[in-house]
């Protein structure tokens, strides 16, 4: 299959239905919302690793928004839509800012200006030939992409793709735009491989498919699960020599001084097999604290939830804000410490406004509540 790459245009440009704005006066700005729309498709047979998203590089390359992706057991594709945001006194001047908010999917990890026709630089699209690597970004084409300007992503790959997947985003109030606190949540459904998750304030829902390989993309995986008794010499459970090294990880991590909630949802046991599930786990709210705080952001691991397989780690039982736990250790000859690793840590614990809906843009008080929870559990999304 072939990449299709949709140019993103102006709504009117392309002679579909704009949205249609809040009233606004002419000196009156709002927020403007385009569209769902897909911008890229691709086979996902060779795809190895997909990043999505960025910070600011550049003056450039901040998508600013929500994004979702979705595992999902109708997909044969990956496939790519986006949603493009801003601030504007009119459709007008929306739409030409909606131009140039553009889709970037290369194989490259450098953020840099590429042109889609030039024969050097389309070698390098996402989903093109034997490129195994697909970096997705919002490219602002101008001199310097405007604090509130930025896109929404909603990404589909079939279920069981097991590759690793990386995501980066941020607020749009990194410079002090306090009047429209639109935070970047970060949902994944139905996770089957690595994942590295980093981004500000916005909260995050991770839920794991049950058929997660202990060692995600490696070719060995079964044998290195389920062990080999008849290779010579036997091959265990988990044994290091079964031919794959490191184990799955789950991370989640924001800024310096932001605060996020993060819930991961993770299986007890394959859906096929039965077989446990195992996990080392460690979260921890980085905040400052001092003795009988009331205002202790929680991390909790629902151990009861697991079974008599969920151990928790005496040194941070006491702890609040931290909380480490191994779950279902199949035991020798699989070295301590080593089980799908689950990491998720908020560098704060803070009350944080935020936007429900881009209507609200002009309230004199925005909603808050507070951030920076941390919570592992099998079930609960």
């Amino acid at each position: 299959m072939t990449k299709r790459l949709i140019p993103l245009l102006p709504c009117l440009a392309l002679l579909t239905a704009c949205p249609t704005p809040p009233p606004t006066t002419s000196d009156s700005r709002q927020p403007f919302i385009d569209e769902w729309r897909t911008v890229a498709e691709g086979p996902a047979d060779l795809l190895t690793k997909l990043s999505i998203g960025d910070q600011l590089t550049s003056d450039n390359f901040a998508n600013r928004g929500d994004v979702d992706v979705i595992f999902s057991p109708d997909a044969t594709t990956v496939k790519v839509e986006m949603q493009r945001f801003t601030i504007a006194n009119d459709q007008e001047l929306a739409d030409a800012a909606f131009g140039r908010m553009q889709y970037w999917g290369y194989n490259s990890s450098s953020a840099a200006v590429l042109d889609p026709t030039n024969p050097d630089d389309m070698a390098l699209l996402c989903f093109t030939g034997e490129n195994d690597q697909c970096y997705i970004r919002a490219y602002y084409d101008g001199l310097s992409q405007p604090v509130r300007d930025g896109a929404n992503f909603r990404v589909t790959l079939p279920a069981g793709w097991n590759g690793d997947l990386e995501i980066t985003t941020e607020d749009n109030i990194n410079d002090g735009v306090e009047n429209y606190p639109d935070r970047s949540d970060i949902t994944v459904m139905g996770l089957t491989g690595t994942l590295l998750v980093e981004l500000d304030s916005g909260n995050v829902e991770v839920k794991v498919d049950p058929e997660i390989e202990h060692y995600a993309g490696c070719a060995a995986n079964d044998v290195c699960e389920a062990g080999d008794p008849a290779a010579m010499p036997a091959i265990l459970p988990f044994d290091p020599t079964c031919g794959c090294t490191d184990p799955t990880f789950i991370t989640v991590e924001n800024s310096t001084g932001r605060s996020s909630t993060i819930t991961i949802d993770v299986p007890t046991t394959s859906s096929v097999t039965g077989d446990p599930r195992w996990y080392d786990i460690k979260l921890e709210n980085e905040g400052m604290f001092s003795a009988g705080d009331p205002d202790i952001c929680q991390a909790t691991i629902d151990c009861e939830t697991f079974g008599a397989g969920c151990v928790i780690n005496p040194d941070f039982a006491d702890l609040e804000y931290k909380e480490w736990a191994q779950v279902n250790f199949p035991g020798a000859p699989a070295i301590d410490g080593t089980g799908i690793q689950i990491n998720a840590k908020s560098q704060a614990c803070d009350f944080i406004t935020y936007l429900e809906d881009p209507e609200d843009y002009n309230l004199d008080e925005f909603p808050e509540e507070r951030r920076g929870a941390l919570r592992v559990c099998s079930g609960c999304l």
